[in-house]
């Protein structure tokens, strides 16, 4: 995978980031320019097909229908961001960095529960640290 794949992702994801902390909310402006500039790079690239295209929103999509079944406990937003994700790398790494961060969120969810909060806990920054976790040892 290029270089350029992965920063885009990252900056993807870094962008999301404050606001999923903040407001626990992701903007559907940021994700469609998320959309929009992977296509973009994409096309430039010459490399897009729909085989690859369909794989790469197949993470996302699962995302959104547990969002849909757990009623929001996983937020929609985050299978977005997740579909977006695999625009700019691909399914498999999109899919990756979806299980890191599960992983990543469990443990803080446990440490999160022992100081006796109750409150929501975003998911897009745990995709940020897993794709860099990933990268860190790819």
């Amino acid at each position: 995978m290029e270089l350029a794949e992965y920063c885009g992702g990252l900056l993807f994801l870094a962008v999301l980031t404050p606001d999923d902390i903040r407001e626990k909310r992701i903007s559907v402006g940021k994700l469609a320019a998320g959309m929009m500039s992977a296509l973009i790079y994409r096309i430039i690239e010459g490399r897009i097909n729909a085989a690859l295209m369909v794989s790469a929103l197949v993470p996302g999509v699962v995302l959104l229908l547990l969002a849909a079944v757990f009623r929001e406990s996983i937020g929609s937003g985050d299978g977005l961001a997740v579909m977006v994700l695999g625009m700019w790398t691909n399914g498999l790494w999109a899919l990756l960095v979806v299980c890191v961060a599960i992983i990543l969120t469990g443990v803080f969810a446990v440490i999160y529960l022992l100081g006796k909060k109750r409150e929501t806990i975003p998911f897009v920054p745990f995709l940020l640290l897993g794709m860099e976790v990933l990268l860190f040892y790819a």
